[in-house]
């Protein structure tokens, strides 16, 4: 459903950074997918065509599908740390896809929609170039076997934020089955950003409309986040960050906006100085965001976990959980078991150890929070919890990453709820950097998770 970024989530701000980046990543993309074909008119969608598995020793559980999709369907100094002990190793690898010309690619979010059709959406880089890049919305009807791409999306003279800039864009799906993507968009010759939009459809993703388009002053691309989520009547959130200079100054606003009935949308929380990461619409407890927020302090600026709660549409809001450890925290992803109780999962981070994996648990609809699972990889290396889901067996599962370089993508879990929290999988793509960005479960009880590796959209299912 689903990010400025702090704690290593930082992003590329400057332009020859963002040069740098792409010049890298096309030079280290060899593998690369023949073109995907689409016809416009009528939007019916070629399936995609996948490369041949790569060397890592993952096999790619993926058929090269003849039939088209529908929507039922990382001389004097100390040495480095050892490196962690073998991890357990798990998971399908069901999706690895470099972008429609082999250019690169990424998963930001992932939804299952009520049909039990598999939503994914993520940016390509046309070109390999990052003024041009687009949001694209993939789809599978047999979880997650063969895929199909229906929509790629970038407004003219605009490009769509792309994958070094945080978790670039969301997915959800209302009780009617009607799908909603967001993300930013940027001006291609000044790089300003624009503001974000909202883009939803009716028909299972055959056809999509903009239905909000919240035009912002130019603003420093750096603190890009979007969640999105649905309620029960319809209604649609997006929260995200608006980044604006004024008087020589950068403000940083945590800033929600709703849409009654999924179109009309209007801004209905502001909160100075922080930075949501992702929003959850509880069956009973009310609409929950996630995030970053700045302290009160005249020393070092100190940053911490934020839980935000409204129990009455949006008209009102309060903070129900700030966290921290010795330095820092952030809670980037939120979700409930079966019985209801919530869990937001993040970081936060020690002085002398680094960053540490965090899930914190409410079982009282958000009025109080323990800490469940406070997990390293390895010692002192760098660890962020970064979404959350529950399979239909009642098992939860945390996907995160850690940064140690490469970065590590990591799956945890416990078994019906009340097992302990133990890895079961520590995934690297051919060796290069890999990062869970999103999580979904399907009512079969799979659960996929969707990111990156190598400059490509990789998605597994466990």
């Amino acid at each position: 459903m689903r990010h400025g970024k702090q704690n290593d989530c930082s992003k590329e701000t400057t332009h020859n950074k963002k040069k740098n980046k792409k010049q890298n990543a096309m030079k280290t993309n060899p593998i690369t997918n023949p073109p995907v074909a689409a016809e416009v008119t009528r939007r019916t969608f070629k399936p995609i065509q996948h490369p041949p598995p790569h060397g890592g020793g993952y096999a790619l559980a993926l058929l090269a599908a003849a039939a088209l999709f529908t929507h039922t369907a990382f001389a004097g100094k100390p040495p480095p740390p050892p490196p962690p002990a073998p991890q357990p190793s798990s998971g399908t690898l069901v999706l690895d896809y470099a972008g429609p010309d082999g250019s690169g690619a990424a998963n930001w979010g992932l939804v299952v929609a009520p049909s039990g059709g598999l939503y994914a959406v993520g940016s390509e880089l046309p070109g390999g170039d990052y003024w041009n890049s687009k949001q694209l919305v993939l789809a599978s009807g047999d979880s997650g076997s063969t895929w199909s791409l229906l929509d790629s999306f970038a407004p003219p003279g605009r490009y769509v934020d792309c994958f070094i800039n945080g978790l670039g864009g969301g997915v959800t799906s209302d009780a009617s089955g009607n799908l909603y993507v967001s993300s930013f968009t940027y001006d291609s010759v000044s790089s300003d950003r624009l503001g974000w939009y909202v883009r939803r459809s009716t028909d299972g993703g055959a056809t999509w409309t903009t239905v909000d388009d919240m035009v912002t002053a130019p603003l420093w691309p750096a603190t890009d986040d979007v969640g999105i989520a649905a309620d029960g009547a319809g209604n649609v959130y997006v929260a995200a960050t608006d980044v604006y200079y004024l008087n020589s100054v950068w403000y940083h606003d945590w800033t929600i906006r709703k849409g009654i009935g999924g179109t009309s949308f209007s801004t209905i929380d502001v909160l100075p100085n922080s930075f949501p990461k992702d929003i959850f619409v509880h069956p009973t407890a009310g609409i929950f965001v996630v995030g970053q927020t700045q302290l009160a302090n005249k020393g070092p600026t100190i940053l911490a976990w934020l839980v935000r709660r409204s129990t009455d549409g949006g008209a009102t809001w309060s903070n129900v959980d700030t966290f921290l450890l010795s330095k820092s925290a952030v809670a980037m992803g939120i979700g409930t078991d079966a019985s209801g109780n919530l869990y937001v999962v993040g970081s936060g981070t020690v002085a002398s150890t680094g960053d540490h994996w965090i899930v914190r648990k409410s079982t009282n609809g958000g009025n109080s929070w323990t800490t469940v699972d406070d997990y390293q990889l390895a010692a002192n290396a760098p660890t962020q919890a970064r979404c959350f889901v529950t399979d239909a067996h009642g098992n939860l599962f945390v996907a995160g990453l850690s940064r140690g370089y490469p970065y590590h993508w990591i799956v945890r879990k416990s078994v019906g709820g009340t097992g302990p929290w133990t890895t079961v999988d520590d995934f690297q793509y051919g060796g290069s950097y890999s990062r869970p960005n999103a999580i979904a479960a399907d009512a079969w009880g799979n659960v996929f998770v969707g990111g990156d590796g190598g400059d490509r959209w990789l998605i597994k299912r466990y």
